[in-house]
């Protein structure tokens, strides 16, 4: 049975297989789209994480939800 707590999780996996379909499962097909995207844009895409200071980290979303006590 789905909950509305699923239905984030099901549309990141969504995001992620038309992602992966649409370079093939490469990923270096996908470094190099985004790579190419990046110069042309106006902002950065993707940093690593030794760029990021600390008042700019994320917190990373979970495959699944913590267990409740």
């Amino acid at each position: 049975m789905k909950t509305k707590r699923d239905e984030p999780l099901e549309e990141i996996w969504a995001i992620r297989r038309r992602l992966a379909e649409k370079f093939d499962y490469d990923l270096k097909k996908a470094g190099e789209y985004y790579r190419q995207r990046q110069k042309t844009a106006s902002v950065k895409l993707y940093c690593r994480e030794e760029e990021l200071s600390p008042a700019t980290d994320a917190v990373a979303l979970r495959e699944t939800p913590p267990r409740r006590r």
